[in-house]
């Protein structure tokens, strides 16, 4: 009877044991290096922004990126995402300021992670160039690893509080 429940028990046991090494396998070695790899690239691109460099801005993200404002407002693709930039930089936030602040990353592979980050704007107008209030929210971003190690921005999700 023992042998018997070793006998089923013993693969369930090398089954889970496989599995945790593959997950353990499957984080990046160097965590630290990453992270300060994606602080780096959202440091990056926030100032790209606060220079209002639509090109710069846009190019943060990889050549498909996704791009989704508080007020739902998507752009898809390296044209889409410059044109959105372009735009918001030469009419209501031409003389925004803002700051990025990284709450969390959490990598979900080694070459993509989710990344939590603070952001509080200044400056910023209404559309009809009234001033706007001060605003800050969440942005979530899902970056990813390129070829030679660059983290880009692969999917951008802006909330406002």
């Amino acid at each position: 009877m023992i042998a018997l429940r070793l006998r089923m028990t013993l693969p369930a046991v090398l089954f889970f044991a496989i599995a945790a090494t593959l997950l353990a396998a499957q984080m990046p070695a160097n965590k630290d290096s990453d992270s300060v790899a994606i602080k780096q690239c959202v440091a990056a691109w926030e100032d790209a922004w606060n220079r209002h460099d639509a090109q710069a801005t846009a190019a943060a993200y990889v050549q498909d990126g996704d791009f989704s404002s508080t007020t739902g407002v998507p752009s898809h693709g390296a044209k889409e995402l410059e044109a959105h930039y372009n735009e918001i930089f030469t009419t209501f936030l031409k003389d925004a300021h803002r700051t990025d602040q990284v709450r969390s990353i959490r990598f979900l592979t080694p070459d993509i992670a989710s990344v939590d980050i603070d952001w509080q704007m200044t400056g910023a107008r209404t559309r009809d160039g009234k001033d706007a209030p001060n605003r800050k929210g969440l942005l979530n971003w899902i970056v990813s690893r390129q070829p030679g190690g660059r983290w880009m921005i692969t999917i951008y999700h802006e909330s406002a509080f």
